[in-house]
């Protein structure tokens, strides 16, 4: 489930228009739910329904929450002075909220222990672009950042020790990659920055010549829309990283961001390119085709920052304006522009 901006959970909605906080949201501390795919399903990109269904239900409350979140955040960084401000604490309010009861605290199967990380993002984001504009609460940041470093620590251990072989180098291990960095930069901490980079040269650096990612040509039908995916998360964690300490990730591995980015483009274009390497037809050309979404280039906006790319910025302009908030909303406000404050 992606978390695209334009669905805005009911206690949100009507928080905006009256100026107040959306309403406290129950922690999730647990998490029970098995793949979303079929047992049999050797590629990874056969859905089980009801399965998905139910996965989707596990994971509505903590998507909704974040969403919101991400929302509250975006709001305080295009408000002025004392809005500002207000829009910040709710954030962070809520955030202290869901750390003192350990949210998160018990994933009790690998399928949550790898789909955790994407939102753990989510939620570092919207933090981080609350943060600087937040009253002064040393003990409301003590307890969220000593949540935060759980979980990131929770996240670099179970990647390297317990994830399958494929989910520990393919675009889950990206997520959790992103995840850490994001963290990392909060707390300044140089182990996690050094575990996302390493994530992202795991991910990447053994991509074919094409810019293919050969983990993720292994997913059959669903093949380029996993190579999309997995450059997200890959895209955003070399824009943090050039931005905070100009790792130069975006020409590590002889280019291989680069050429990942052309690939895509290239097989939106023709699908052809990607079934070459699956084997079989994609979902961008089946009979009823996967259409691109917003929220799946929402990166362009990072990318487009340090790079040039003509093809990829006309197709941003079709999806403007660019929101995720996997990566914090809204990505021309934390990007490519400075918005005028309300």
């Amino acid at each position: 489930m992606m978390l695209a901006l334009s669905s805005l959970p009911a206690a949100a909605e009507e928080a905006k228009d009256k100026d107040e906080c959306f309403a406290p949201v129950t922690p999730v501390v647990s998490l029970d739910y098995g793949s979303r795919y079929t047992d049999d399903s050797v590629t990874r990109s056969d859905f089980d329904e009801k399965a998905n269904a139910e996965v989707d239900k596990a994971l509505g409350p903590v998507d909704d929450f974040i969403t919101d979140l991400v929302r509250e955040s975006n709001r305080a960084l295009t408000r002025k002075a004392d809005r500002a401000t207000q829009s910040a604490d709710c954030v962070l309010n809520h955030l202290a909220q869901w750390a003192g009861a350990g949210a998160l605290g018990d994933l009790q199967t690998e399928a949550v222990q790898i789909s955790i990380p994407s939102r753990l993002s989510g939620l570092a984001f919207a933090y981080g672009n609350a943060l600087p504009l937040a009253s002064q609460d040393a003990q409301r940041k003590a307890l969220i950042e000593a949540w935060f470093k759980a979980q990131a620590l929770a996240t670099m251990a179970y990647f390297d020790e317990k994830a399958p072989p494929r989910a520990s180098a393919n675009n889950l291990r990206a997520w959790a990659g992103l995840a850490v960095t994001r963290i990392g930069l909060l707390l300044q901490d140089d182990a996690m920055l050094s575990w996302g980079e390493q994530s992202f040269r795991t991910v990447l650096c053994d991509a074919n010549p094409d810019g293919s990612l050969p983990r993720e040509m292994e997913r059959g039908p669903l093949a380029l829309h996993y190579q999309i995916h997995a450059l997200g998360p890959l895209v955003i964690t070399a824009a943090l990283l050039e931005q905070d300490r100009q790792a130069g990730l975006f020409t590590a591995c002889d280019a291989a961001l680069s050429r990942g980015v052309d690939f895509m483009l290239a097989a939106l274009a023709e699908p052809q390119r990607a079934a070459q390497h699956a084997g079989v037809e994609q979902s961008f050309s089946a009979p009823q085709p996967e259409t691109l979404q917003g929220h799946d280039v929402a990166w362009a906006a990072a990318y487009l920052r340090f790079a040039d790319n003509p093809e990829l910025a006309e197709l941003a302009k079709t999806f403007d304006p660019l929101g995720n908030s996997k990566y914090g909303g809204s990505q021309k406000l934390l990007w490519q522009q400075n918005l005028p404050k309300e």
